[in-house]
């Protein structure tokens, strides 16, 4: 594979457009071509196991020698942080607001900013771990607007850690003048410079083109390109470009009446396609006269995406 493909490619797109087909596909090859690659899920609604027919956790299965995936669950990475920040909360209240504070964290633990915060905790750590042992990590997002959040979210948590980590920095001065620094303050300090440096190095991560690559799935159709334009400015605006843009389930010529419209509907958009997004590398996938499922299906799109990788050569 002559063309520099980043170590980490994100994959996201409009609702039902094909991101987890293309996620897995692009992970298939990568796999086939000899990179251990982690296959990672995001999206609440879980679609890889179905794809590759295995029932698939919040750790790591393999699925051949070099792929390996993940579906992380939202409920238990909620459990996990949620324990975590009401372990260290505890250590600044009495025992007898402890129920309170189970009560609260309980309450909120629901909710769709509690699971998004904790799902992207783990996708950092999975992705920033010093003893990876991948060599790529493809991820399969949520729809668009989970995607973009996941490229806007690391600076403002960075920033965040590091306006936490300055005030403790100045109360703990004065806790030492004072002659009693506790234990608790050292550990929230060492958890802030951890959650600092974590952040920053994802973010550092996201910025660099070799590194790290977007792909947007789309089909040739108004909302899913309008989607997509949308797109594509969000990521301007944090000064971030596509790797490539898919066009996918493009109908082949037909006799038929209804598909022959349909087919001059997809022509009308793919011309738009390539005049809207201009200079963007386009990878234009058929569509299959098939469900994909298993080995066999994704091989179908394995094909395709080889083919793309080929004309680029």
């Amino acid at each position: 594979m002559s063309l520099q493909i980043p170590r980490l490619l994100f994959v996201g797109g409009k609702g039902g457009v094909g991101k987890t087909t293309l996620s897995s596909s692009i992970a298939s090859l990568l796999a086939q071509r000899g990179e251990k690659t982690l296959l990672v899920s995001t999206d609440p609604a879980h679609n890889l196991g179905d794809i590759f027919e295995k029932r698939l956790g919040n750790e790591a299965l393999a699925l051949s020698e070099n792929l390996h995936a993940i579906e992380i669950d939202p409920r238990q990475e909620v459990k996990r942080y949620i324990q975590a920040v009401a372990s260290d909360t505890k250590r600044f209240v009495s025992a007898n607001s402890y129920a309170m504070l189970d009560n609260y964290y309980q309450s909120i633990a629901s909710s769709g900013v509690a699971q998004e915060s904790a799902l992207f905790d783990r996708l950092i750590r999975l992705i920033i771990e010093p003893d990876s042992r991948w060599d790529r990590i493809v991820v399969d997002t949520a729809p668009t607007g989970h995607t973009l959040r996941l490229f806007t979210l690391p600076k403002t948590l960075k920033e965040w850690s590091k306006t936490l980590l300055s005030q403790q920095e100045r109360g703990g001065k004065i806790e030492s003048a004072l002659g009693h620094l506790s234990d608790s303050s050292s550990n929230i300090m060492l958890r802030l410079e951890e959650r600092y440096l974590r952040y920053s190095a994802f973010n550092n991560r996201l910025k660099d083109s070799k590194e790290c690559g977007i792909l947007f799935v789309l089909n040739p159709e108004h909302l899913a390109i309008e989607e997509t334009k949308r797109a594509l400015h969000s990521l301007k605006h944090e000064s971030l470009k596509p790797y490539a843009l898919i066009i996918n389930k493009i109908m082949p010529p037909s006799h038929d009446p209804f598909f022959a419209k349909r087919g001059e509907s997809q022509a009308r958009y793919l011309a738009e396609i390539d005049e809207v997004f201009k200079g963007e590398r386009l990878w234009k996938i058929p569509l299959q006269d098939e469900d994909i499922l298993g080995r066999e299906g994704l091989g179908l799109i394995v094909h395709e995406l080889e083919r793309c990788l080929k004309e680029e050569r």
